[in-house]
């Protein structure tokens, strides 16, 4: 395999890396979406991961 393609795949793993990119792509494999239905899952995993993140800053300042 040449180097090129190996590139192309690292970066297209990179991008499954979050969990709302990969939540993504798994819908769209089921069915054709709106945007506004792909819009409410990636909300729904960033409020998720802005919590978490929100978690972590009050356990670092404590």
């Amino acid at each position: 395999m040449s180097r090129l393609l190996y590139q192309l795949k690292a970066e297209f793993f990179k991008t499954l890396g979050h969990p709302a990119r990969t939540r993504v792509l798994e819908l769209l494999t089921q069915r054709e979406h709106a945007v506004a239905e792909l819009l409410a899952v990636a909300r729904e995993v960033l409020t998720g991961v802005l919590a978490r993140q929100a978690d972590l800053r009050a356990e670092h300042a404590a």
